[in-house]
């Protein structure tokens, strides 16, 4: 029987598969265990930032049409917002999965350089496998029922020396974007500000926002809520909410066959003028002309159009 759905009525709207069960409590995290499988969902995404480690199998992610291979027993680490999806699987193994908030991930001072790839969108992996990685994770796993503070405490300072070691150590760049080298510095107010702004944009990017709407989330005066977003993701919030809109797109290009016009309306763009412009500027090529490159070599979709 095939299994074809890629029409944009078929597909879960994006602006509401934002993953709020991959949000943890401030001063916490979420820790989960399962074995991967190909997502029969379209691309989610979360504000969390997210620590992966796979046993005994090794993946491929999407994010947006971009493939990042994901080894076993390699520590990996990105920020959720990026819509991403798993699309391929080999082995019988199993993932953990660990989400920080982004405020906790910040508030820990780690190395700059590393704070910014991941903020920036890249996706990082550790250098080499080190056998101690599964014997924490394992622990980590294990004692997810002891919830008390001080063992919260405990584990949130694990994972902290566990990532300044990785930065330590060096990381290997899975996928990378363009990104500034700017300064990095930010205080536990300032990020939950800047959080509030990306959850809103998460929530509302195919809607018709101004930078006005996203401001006013976070309580601050626009003047005021650009330069801390800039300070902190090192781009304005008009150019995240474009790349927002950009991830979705693409989504819609590779995984569905609704026409250009729609995919532009359906991700937030003002008219098809203003997605083409965006879309060329970003990706140097036509939008029609990145979904035939995408569709194929989409994995996903193959799996999906079988009989």
């Amino acid at each position: 029987m095939p299994r074809n759905s890629h029409s944009i009525d078929a597909t879960i709207p994006f602006s509401e598969a934002v993953d709020q069960t991959r949000v943890p409590a401030p001063n916490g995290f979420i820790i989960e265990r399962h074995r991967p499988t190909l997502f029969d969902t379209p691309f989610h995404h979360h504000t969390s930032v997210e620590v992966n480690f796979l046993q005994d199998c090794s993946m491929k992610y999407s994010f947006s049409g971009r493939t990042a291979h994901l080894e076993a027993n390699r520590l990996v680490v990105f920020w959720g917002a990026a819509p991403h999806r798993v699309t391929d699987v080999v082995g019988e193994g199993r993932i953990t999965n660990i989400y920080l908030t982004l405020g906790q991930f910040v508030r820990w001072g780690l190395p700059s350089e590393l704070v910014k790839a991941v903020l920036s969108g890249e996706v990082i992996a550790s250098a080499k496998p080190d056998p101690i990685d599964a014997l924490l994770i394992d622990r980590l796993y294990n004692e997810r029922q002891r919830d008390a503070a001080s063992w919260r405490r405990t584990h949130l300072a694990e994972i902290e020396c566990r990532l300044r070691r990785l930065a330590l150590d060096g990381w290997s760049t899975l996928l990378s974007t363009p990104r500034q080298a700017t300064p990095f510095s930010a205080r536990s107010a300032t990020m939950r500000q800047v959080e509030a702004m990306l959850r809103f944009i998460s929530d509302n990017f195919t809607l018709p926002i101004s930078v006005e709407d996203i401001a006013e989330a976070s309580s601050l005066s626009p003047a005021r809520a650009g330069q801390i977003f800039r300070d902190v993701m090192t781009v304005s919030i008009k150019k995240h909410l474009t790349r927002a809109r950009l991830s979705h797109a693409r989504m819609l290009l590779i995984e569905t066959e609704a026409k250009v016009g729609t995919v532009a309306l359906d991700s937030g763009f003002a008219s098809l003028s203003a997605f083409y412009e965006a879309f060329t500027k970003e990706h140097g090529q036509s939008p029609a002309k990145f979904r035939r490159q995408s569709q194929r070599s989409n994995p996903f979709l193959a799996f999906h159009r079988q009989d």
